[in-house]
């Protein structure tokens, strides 16, 4: 064998390592909080929601979303990123996890965490006195 073939196979299996791994957008998220949840709003256009994957492990929510084959044609202007996202965020101790739901609509993943009771917000009733 040549170092000719020797590096034409090294580069070779370059190529196939770099097409094994995945290239993620992060997509943009707003995150709000009433005194019931911690609600996330991930822009993801392009993404199904049968496309899309949430889970939690070990105190971190993983979003994933594939999106589907862009239309035809060759784009000549583009400001949006469209392809396949991730996010990943710690959850902290005031929310539960094992209450979490989802909904997708136009692109846009809202993500409802809810707080259990002892992380909301309690009114203390004063009595006594004038």
């Amino acid at each position: 064998m040549t170092a000719q073939d020797t590096l034409a196979k090294k580069e070779q299996a370059d190529v196939v390592r770099r097409q094994e791994q995945t290239e993620y957008y992060q997509p943009a998220v707003d995150i709000r909080e009433t005194p019931e949840d911690v609600i996330l709003q991930f822009d993801m256009p392009g993404v199904q929601k049968n496309n899309v994957d949430l889970t939690v492990d070990k105190g971190v929510l993983t979003v994933t979303g594939k999106a589907d084959e862009e239309e035809s044609g060759t784009a000549v202007y583009r400001e949006t990123r469209v392809g396949d996202y991730r996010r990943q965020f710690n959850l902290t101790d005031d929310v539960d996890p094992n209450a979490i739901s989802a909904e997708m609509d136009a692109g846009v993943l809202t993500v409802k965490i809810h707080k259990p009771e002892k992380a909301k917000p309690k009114k203390i009733q004063i009595t006594g006195g004038k």
